[in-house]
């Protein structure tokens, strides 16, 4: 899965949605299939674990 727009790489059918937002000094991108609802998300371009982004914000 890149960090891009295009078709779910999960179901293959679905569009996909894309958020930006920044938390603390870090930017990061949710990403969500509207069809099956996959969902990732990416910290500088890089694919990270929620956890990760939890982590972050409980942090901030």
């Amino acid at each position: 899965m890149s960090d891009s727009n295009g078709a779910c790489p999960t179901c293959r059918q679905g569009d996909l949605i894309a958020i930006s937002m920044t938390v603390g000094d870090r930017d990061l991108r949710f990403t969500t299939c509207h069809l099956c609802e996959a969902k990732w998300w990416f910290q500088e371009g890089e694919l990270v674990p929620l956890t990760s982004v939890i982590d972050l914000v409980v942090k901030k």
